[in-house]
């Protein structure tokens, strides 16, 4: 249940941070999948364009932030 919320809060921050960027992010054709190092979301548009791909990680603190690679 906390990571169902945690993924939440974090699709709130890709979204606003790629809507101030000037991306059309769909929540529809976007989506989160687990990997070997951990959370990954492929961030895309209406139309289903890759606009890029955020993933979790570790900083030296012990917790973890969000990177987004923008598509070229």
């Amino acid at each position: 249940m906390q990571d169902e919320i945690d993924l939440k809060e974090v699709w709130a921050m890709i979204v606003k941070k790629m809507n101030a960027e000037g991306e059309d992010v769909c929540p529809n054709s976007s989506s989160f999948y687990k990997t070997q190092d951990g959370i990954e979301c492929s961030v895309r548009s209406k139309n289903g364009t890759l606009i890029g791909i955020c993933y979790r990680e570790s900083d030296r603190s012990g917790g973890y932030r969000w990177i987004i690679e923008k598509s070229s």
